[in-house]
């Protein structure tokens, strides 16, 4: 390691362990193995950390693990200090949370309070017009059904099921599932299809084609202004208000209590489980509680940036089942 770096890690107090001549001469081969280090490499190159201080890095198989260490080139410590930047960083952000009220509504009403108002309200994340999650792979008419149960956040699974059960969406529900859809990489000709089907029960085939099928077209940009519409954020969906018969916004902020502990009992989220994701949405915290649900139903998954955008968490969802069944590599 580079006396430099290993200053830079005393001085943010990220203490790691160092690789003696004697411990890299006996490990040299498995970590050339890992790592492709050309055969210049020495033991300042690598440095030590408990295993579980670079998840990523071992999730990848990009380091050599043994007896509980992880043994890290000194070009990949970018996720060890990422990871620590991440947590003294969330430590700050609550106990700012705390003072904030105070702050706000006194010395800082005029000057912050306004700013930090006007940033809780935007979104700087994709914005899923393209089709880049799960390998690049694009939903099918097919696959539709299986998915909506498997990777759909609790919003665009209540949509479906809304959809499926009384074959008719509102204006609104329309908008918010159908861009939704167009976000997993739907085609326009399957989501003509797809909506064709579903309302097929109460609307005859010439009236959907009159009444519904232009705003289909639309939303895909190949009818009116020609405009490329994005997939709902979570902060546009929970600032809707679905109306008697809507079933568009956010589940965590529109369902009654019974409704939403039916929902999770539906997912098997129970007991303490249930009542954190249920005081979450008790106390406004609605993506904290879609991202604590992504969580139980993902085995412990945690999506790091939070969960902001219901295609985000499709991606996540897929990403996290293709994880789990990839092929072990040989040898293993």
């Amino acid at each position: 390691m580079h006396k430099e770096q290993k200053e830079f890690l005393d001085e943010i107090n990220l203490k790691v362990g160092v690789v003696s001549q004697e411990e890299y001469d006996r490990i040299k081969g498995p970590l050339a193995a890992v790592q492709g280090k050309a055969a210049t490499s020495t033991y300042r190159d690598f440095f030590k950390v408990p295993f579980e201080a670079v998840p990523s890095l071992v999730s990848t198989r990009r380091v050599f693990v043994q007896r509980g260490w992880a043994y890290v080139g000194s070009n990949q410590m970018a996720p060890l200090i990422v990871g620590h930047f991440k947590t003294h960083l969330k430590a700050a952000l609550q106990a700012a949370a705390k003072s904030w009220p105070h702050i706000a509504a006194t010395d800082e009403c005029n000057r912050l309070a306004p700013i930090v108002s006007f940033l809780s309200k935007q979104y700087l994340g994709p914005d899923y017009s393209e089709v880049k999650a799960s390998g690049g792979s694009a939903a099918t008419l097919e696959e539709i059904p299986g998915l909506a149960q498997t990777h759909f956040p609790l919003c665009m699974r209540h949509l479906y099921n809304s959809l499926d059960s009384n074959h008719h969406l509102k204006h609104q529900g329309r908008m918010q599932f159908g861009l939704f859809l167009k976000g997993i990489g739907l085609p326009l000709d399957s989501a003509l299809q797809f909506w064709k089907r579903a309302f097929a029960p109460k609307v005859p085939g010439d009236k959907f084609e009159k009444n519904y099928a232009y705003n289909i077209r639309h939303n895909y940009g190949k009818e009116g202004k020609r405009a490329d519409y994005t997939p709902y954020t979570c902060m546009k969906i929970i600032s809707s208000t679905p109306g008697s018969g809507e079933h568009h916004g956010c589940p965590y902020k529109t369902f009654s209590e019974a409704s939403l502990r039916a929902q999770l009992q539906q997912m098997q989220i129970t007991g303490a489980d249930q009542k954190q994701v249920m005081d979450l949405s008790k106390n406004h915290h609605y993506q904290l509680a879609c991202g604590r649900v992504f969580q139980l139903t993902h085995n412990g998954a945690a999506a790091d940036e939070g969960i902001n955008h219901p295609n985000q968490f499709y991606d996540l969802s897929r990403q996290c089942c293709q994880a789990k069944i990839a092929p072990a590599t040989p040898g293993e």
